[in-house]
């Protein structure tokens, strides 16, 4: 194997370890309200979210078939492709969050996302089982979450009014 091959898979691997949790940062800055629902998602069982991933699975391997085998739309198979492991990716932000909270309880809740995305990233980079099993299965987990997360009505934050005051 050349050097530049390894080279090449060695950035790929340092790029997957830095951006990932980097994702899971930002949609908790930008929608913490959605990743708490996805967070809820996740405490709540991981064996249904992965059961209703596997439904958005079947269906993206069949349009990106068919999107390929059509001339002239081989780019929008792999933009729709991309689109779409990144959106199961960002779904995984629930279960980043469940883990860094079981492992570091005290931290803020961004510490607790970092760190529990660096958690599951180190874990996928485990040779064969990790990048052929887990990185895979944390998109179709994070595809169940985002389904779970659509279908949830309970709401985010609830709030109480403190006796005694004037508000309604």
């Amino acid at each position: 194997m050349l050097f530049s091959t390894v080279l090449v898979w060695l950035l790929v691997a340092l790029a997957f370890v830095v951006a990932l949790p980097a994702l899971w940062l930002f949609a908790l800055g930008f929608w913490p309200d959605k990743v708490a629902v996805l967070r809820r998602g996740a405490a709540a069982g991981l064996w249904k979210s992965f059961g209703l991933g596997l439904g958005p699975l079947v269906l993206t391997v069949i349009l990106i078939s068919v999107l390929s085998k059509v001339p002239k739309l081989g780019v929008l198979a792999v933009l729709l492709g991309g689109f779409l492991i990144a959106w199961g990716l960002l779904g995984a932000a629930g279960l980043a969050a469940v883990v860094g909270e079981s492992l570091w309880p005290q931290a803020e809740p961004w510490r607790q996302m970092k760190q529990g995305g660096l958690t599951l990233v180190c874990c996928s980079l485990l040779p064969l089982v990790g990048w052929a099993v887990l990185l895979p299965s944390l998109a179709v987990l994070g595809w169940g979450l985002q389904m779970r997360a659509w279908w949830s009505r309970k709401p985010v934050l609830e709030m109480t009014i403190p006796e005694g005051s004037d508000s309604p």
